[in-house]
């Protein structure tokens, strides 16, 4: 089959390249398109070693899309078989015309080509058309025209039948074998072991090879070091050996021992070796009572050196007893070595730098192995690394005699430089390989790629301690982190110790290396900061420095306001009204995602969504018209109504809310008993959510709390108001409360705010790369 065959058939699957929306400027989710790339087979590696050193592609695995896939192509022959149909009966009609009929024919056919979505199909066909010129009709006998148009029609029929082939493949695709990547996974292990072993970077290398040869040179090299290897460590051990026969030689000649007496004789073995320190007592035990003989010498680091002579049938027996109290039996490396100490001494010496020069040879040996192959082994380390890298890729995609089909997903900002980057490499390959980018199907598992803010990207860790956010969600980033700062502030509100957890993070974010409390120091100082700074703004408008009180800034709040009822009321008052705005920003962000991802009916008529948010402001407003609520003196007032709130119109609003929802299974379809059910999650959730927000006022009234208690004590007995007001109650607050703290103000964002409209199921971007 022709390669240009082929490479027209697969560029008629594919749809043209339609550049996406500019993604410049703050986003808080980059949108993501799905690379479909189709390439005829042999041209993948490159291909895919070119996707991996740019790293903005993360591979999907292809699987729904392959009978989607097999009936696009289905479509596109029908096409091909239709449109070379017609123009072969065009360009019959155009013989039996005028010159200047026939050039207003060939201009519509023309037309009709460039416009077909198979006109690469037509492009060799049409070519041959071009070469009959209008001006040459007039002239030509109808038979060689009819000639000329069947070879057409010939050739025409062999591509479309090329075609049929080349398209039908991927629709059962091939898999790769895994036992490929097991295989790649051994050799690399391997690889890197022997660099590891020789002390060598992998850095090094630059000469790619491919599998086979890796495989080969591997096997061979290794087999060369582990032979030097095995016979420097055999030599090692002689030499070690040696040594320490030596060391006793010369010590036994120092204590004037002439002659060693080893070996088997007529009825006596005689057996010789050390005793450790403290057990020489022990060894005479079992000695004694045995017809043996010892005899001892104290050695200078405490060991003794024992010569036994025993009758031969008791020699086995009385060496299992000395062995199990670390005897250590010399006898056969003194054996050979002669009668005499000198003598022997002289024998092992020599023999010693016999060794002693083999062994410095086999290093020599090694260190050429390593200069000569340092190279070559870092080579195999990067090849190898590479083939399995592109092997895990290759078993996510599909493949038939012919083509490969490879996907993955992309930043769409990313679109353009890597459509720049496939287009050259295409006129590399002489046009092998074609591609074309889509938005993702809603079924499909698409990763999120997050793009806040510098300012406020620190607070990306928290929202994914929840869950990444999916494609078709809101990312919180931005909302979380005020939200949880301003509640740690409201919970905490203190000057100095705000400015102390701000230093603390700061000396964890910037001086502090490795992990604290096993997170990573860098994240969590960054947090503290933020923590801090919120906590001493919040301590400056409260009036509180180091549990010590000052004239607070809010207006109406005076000195030791922990004590007037109203202070205590307009705090509580604070933390409903901030829960009320989160629980409705909340909502309404429900809302917004669901129109955003077309559910126009959960949008409206849902519990989270527009019809909830009606329904809780209203429920919020007939409460404050029951309990007659000031929520800004003289500007915003609700008036006691008791009961009577039942007749005013925030009660209506609440019952339209309600309507709204029942209304949405009969819209939808769904069950009616759902329906009941999620108004009655939102009956009851409504002033759960609310209240559950009057824990911030709680936690700041406990500091406020500890504050006058480190006053009271101050005026009582100034001495223990230093020592366990200030300093014990600070450190307190700085340990304890600040942590409790923490956790409450996640606790508030996790369970009460995104409860309403995060579902966090998402995966992040993991972009594949080469080095």
């Amino acid at each position: 089959m022709a390669k240009s065959q082929l490479t027209a058939g697969y560029k008629a699957i594919l749809k043209f390249y339609h550049p996406v929306e500019s993604t410049q400027g703050k986003v808080l989710i980059i949108p993501v398109k799905k690379l479909t790339l189709i390439t005829l087979k042999g041209y993948e590696v490159p291909i895919l070693r070119r996707l991996g050193e740019l790293g903005v592609i993360q591979p999907k695995k292809i699987e729904k899309d392959l009978r989607e896939f097999a009936k696009a192509q289905t479509e596109k022959v029908e096409e091909v078989y239709e449109m070379s149909d017609r123009l072969i009966w065009m360009w019959r009609e155009i013989s039996r015309l005028t010159s200047e009929e026939g050039r207003r024919r060939r201009e519509i056919i023309q037309a009709l080509i460039n416009l077909s979505g198979a006109r690469y199909f037509i492009e060799k066909m049409w070519s041959s058309v071009l070469e009959l010129r209008v001006e040459d009709l007039a002239g030509v006998e109808a038979e060689g025209i009819r000639a000329r148009l069947e070879r057409l029609r010939e050739e025409v029929r062999a591509i479309e039948e090329n075609l049929m082939r080349t398209l039908e493949g991927p629709a059962e695709p091939l898999r790769e074998k895994p036992s490929r990547i097991k295989l790649l996974a051994e050799l690399r292990k391997e690889a890197v072991g022997l660099l590891d072993e020789l002390g060598l970077g992998a850095e090094a290398g630059h000469e790619e090879l491919n599998v086979e040869e890796a495989s080969t040179t591997l096997r061979r090299l290794s087999e060369e070091y582990h032979l030097i290897k095995s016979q420097l460590e055999k030599l090692m051990k002689e030499v070690e050996g040696l040594e320490r026969i030596r060391a006793l030689l010369a010590e036994l000649e120092r204590l004037g021992v002439k002659d060693l007496s080893v070996g088997e004789f007529e009825n006596l073995s005689v057996v010789s070796g050390l005793v450790p320190r403290g057990r020489v007592e022990e060894a005479r035990e079992i000695i004694s009572g045995k017809p043996a003989v010892v005899e001892e010498k104290w050695l200078a680091d405490g060991r003794a050196f024992l010569t036994i002579a025993c009758l031969k049938e008791y020699t086995r027996v009385l060496l299992n007893q000395l062995r199990p109290i670390g005897f250590e039996d010399l006898s056969d490396e003194l054996k050979g070595l002669g009668d005499n100490v000198s003598e022997a001494l002289k024998l092992v010496t020599k023999a010693l730098e016999d060794h002693q020069a083999k062994l410095r040879a086999l290093f020599d040996q090694l260190e050429e192995f390593k200069k000569k192959n340092m190279r070559k082994l870092a080579s195999l380390a990067r090849t190898l690394e590479l083939h399995l890298k592109i092997e895990e890729i290759l078993v996510n995609t599909a493949r038939s005699e012919n083509l490969r089909v490879i996907q993955g997903w992309i930043p769409a900002d990313k679109i353009d430089q890597l459509s720049s980057e496939l287009e050259s490499l295409r006129k590399e390959f002489k046009g092998s390989f074609a591609f074309y980018f889509e938005d993702p199907k809603p079924d499909e598992e698409v990763p999120t790629i997050l793009k806040n803010p510098k300012l406020f990207k620190i607070f990306e860790s928290v929202v994914t301690q929840f869950g990444w956010p999916g494609h078709g969600e809101v990312d919180p980033t931005v909302v979380s982190g005020i939200l949880w700062t301003l509640m740690f502030g409201l919970m905490f509100p203190d000057l100095g110790q705000g400015l102390v957890i701000a230093v603390i993070g700061a000396f964890l974010a910037h001086a502090h290396k490795g992990d604290f409390l096993g997170m990573n120091s860098k994240k969590v100082g960054k947090l503290i900061i933020w923590l801090g700074f919120s906590a001493a703004i919040f301590g400056l408008i409260f009036g509180e420095v180091f549990l010590m009180e000052f004239q607070p800034l809010v207006p109406g709040l005076r000195l030791g306001w922990l004590e007037d009822p109203s202070g205590v009321l307009w705090l509580i008052k604070v933390a409903i009204f901030f829960g009320v705005a989160q629980i409705i920003l909340a909502m309404s962000l429900a809302a917004w995602n669901e129109l955003r991802n077309g559910e126009i009916i959960d949008a409206v008529l849902s519990h989270h969504g527009l019809a909830g948010i009606i329904a809780f402001i209203g429920f919020i407003l007939t409460a404050f018209h029951f309990l007659g609520i000031s929520v800004i003196p003289g500007v915003l007032e609700f008036p006691e109504l008791g009961m009577n709130t039942l007749k005013a119109w925030p009660f209506f609003l609440m019952l339209a809310g309600f309507i709204m929802m029942a209304l949405k299974p009969v819209v939808a379809k769904e069950s009616i008993s759902l329906g009941l059910g999620n108004i009655l999650e939102a009956a009851t959730a409504f002033p759960a959510n609310t209240f559950s927000y009057a824990r911030i006022a709680g936690f700041a009234i406990v500091h406020a709390a500890l504050a006058m208690v480190v006053h009271r004590m101050m005026h009582a007995n100034p001495l223990m108001g230093i020592g366990m007001g200030l300093v014990f109650l600070n450190l307190f607050a700085l340990s304890i409360e600040l942590l409790v703290c923490m956790i409450q103000a996640l606790r508030l964002l996790y369970y009460e705010f995104y409860s309403k409209f995060y579902k966090g199921m998402g995966t992040p971007y993991k972009p594949w790369k080469i080095s």
